[in-house]
């Protein structure tokens, strides 16, 4: 088997072949050059970004002799630098996925205690560690927390949170960020370069797109288009191998979709489906063209951003002018949600169909589903209204209910204590157009007469403009409480009409 995949031939051999990761890289190399190396390393971050290759380069440069004269990497030809894989007997390279029992850390531990054969550490490089079981992790901690003087650990995983506290405590911690899209532009074309493959600014830039800030997996997918044609690589030939609809299908489509024309939108989609395109990825493939359309629309610099050719961007702009920003955002947001659905739904063509009509018949002003859920929000509002803020519950002036709900509430962002005395036995009305009357039983009328007396008659001020009658229930006919009220004139009063 001679060829040898793209992303294992240029795989960095020295920390000046790792791109994206400076802020790792530079750390890494200022340990080794000032002896200030630690015994326990994690490196996390999403695949492909850097992990296994950086702790492999890191572990012969803390044993290569030779590593500060060459600015913390390793020489390369020394003795500990030409010994690779299992020929190296102080680098250990571990796969937690397969090896994940508590007897695996036990032999770790026993093995640990056994000085380096040429340089000067024996480093264990664990892959994949979330994987350990609880046992093993327990097993491996003591070693971690109190390792020989000779012994180094560089974990490395994706899966961060499933570590324990108590490992995570111990390691100096590295988190591998996703590589900017021009960077593995500029990365992947200096490996076309060198392979001697022709190729298209506009490709190389969709391939750095593809892969998502991955390295390997950039890099796959430019191994992949190596050999799509014998001559330049083209954006389209990238296209066809990604297996994206092209842009011109994708395009007319939305315009359709933009143009809220139904008829043209079902015979395209149900077109490019029959053509063999996936739901799924046409229904991304449509929220990145509205995605492009609104970075043309915002952005001064879209040209430089979206790296598209001439054609393609100048039709771009010319949709762009068309459209509001609103509808946009509302496209995206729907097609975005979409993707979770689509993989369980029983039938995926309809509900995409049905999604690109709801875009469709929208302006992306209002919709439905925007009414339904600010009319949830205010249904809400009265359970979070705030001291600063009491005028969220509107109040019905002429609805006595309606004025005692907004004390109510009112009194209960205060916290007052009142609330567990009263609302209970209390009810509310008003006598005509004058007084707004509160009916307290015998212990609420005692407890407002003895404490609360102001506070409730300058809460109800604040939402009605009548006057503030209390009395008693006990025994009161509406004749009587009819006597009482022509008698207090314009004065607020309470009425003790006990008998």
């Amino acid at each position: 088997m001679n060829y040898v995949a793209l992303y294992r031939k240029y795989r960095p051999e020295i920390f000046d072949d790792v791109i994206g990761q400076d802020h790792i890289v530079n750390t890494l190399r200022n340990q080794i050059l000032r002896d200030k190396v630690s015994h326990a390393y994690l490196f996390t971050g999403t695949r492909g970004t850097g992990k296994t290759t950086t702790a492999k380069i890191f572990a012969r440069a803390v044993n290569c002799p030779e590593a500060k004269k060459h600015n913390g990497n390793p020489c390369g030809e020394c003795a500990v630098c030409s010994d690779r894989g299992s020929a190296n007997l102080d680098i250990i390279e571990m796969d937690a996925a397969s090896n994940n029992g508590v007897d695996y850390a036990r032999d770790i531990r026993e093995k640990v205690q056994y000085p380096p054969v040429n340089g000067k550490y024996k480093v264990y490089i664990i892959d994949e560690v979330h994987m350990l079981s609880v046992g093993a992790f327990n097993a491996l901690l003591k070693t971690l927390e109190e390792p020989p003087s000779h012994a180094m650990f560089i974990l490395c995983t994706t899966e961060v949170h499933k570590i324990p506290a108590t490992i995570l405590s111990r390691c100096m911690r590295f988190d591998f960020r996703l590589v900017p899209t021009p960077v593995l532009a500029e990365h992947i074309a200096k490996i076309y370069d060198k392979e001697g493959k022709k190729y298209d600014k506009e490709a190389v830039s969709a391939i750095a797109q593809a892969g998502e800030g991955s390295v390997r997996d950039s890099v796959s997918i430019a191994d992949r288009c190596l050999s799509v044609s014998g001559g330049k690589l083209t954006y389209n030939d990238v296209l066809s191998v990604l297996g994206v609809s092209s842009k011109t299908s994708v395009a007319s489509l939305a315009n359709s979709v933009l143009n809220g024309d139904v008829g043209q939108i079902l015979a395209e989609i149900n077109e490019t489906v029959a053509n063999g395109k996936d739901v799924a990825r046409l229904s991304k493939d449509l929220s990145l063209y509205f995605r492009d359309l609104l970075t043309v629309k915002t952005c001064q610099n879209a040209r430089d951003i979206l790296c598209l050719p001439t054609d393609v961007y100048g039709a771009l702009q010319a949709s762009a002018e068309k459209v509001t920003v609103k509808k946009l955002l509302y496209a995206i947001d729907i097609l975005v949600g979409l993707e979770n659905g689509l993989k369980y739904a029983l039938s995926p063509l309809m509900l995409f169909e049905a999604s690109a009509l709801k875009i469709a018949c929208s302006s992306g002003e209002v919709d439905v589903d925007g009414l339904d859920k600010r009319i949830t929000r205010l249904e809400q509002l009265p359970q979070n209204i705030s001291a600063e803020n009491q005028s969220v519950y509107i109040v019905d002036k002429s609805n006595a209910k309606s004025v005692w709900r907004g004390v109510k509430l009112s009194l209960e962002a205060k916290n007052e204590p009142l609330l567990s005395g009263v609302w209970k036995d209390v009810s509310v009305s008003f006598d005509g157009e004058r007084n707004f009357v509160v009916t307290c039983s015998n212990g609420a009328y005692l407890l407002v007469d003895m404490q609360y007396r102001a506070v409730l008659e300058k809460e109800i001020r604040k939402f009605c403009d009548n006057k503030v009658v209390f009395v008693k229930s006990d025994q009161l006919s509406e004749g009587e409480i009819d006597r009482q009220l022509k008698g207090l004139g314009d004065n607020v009063k309470f009425e003790n009409n006990k008998k």
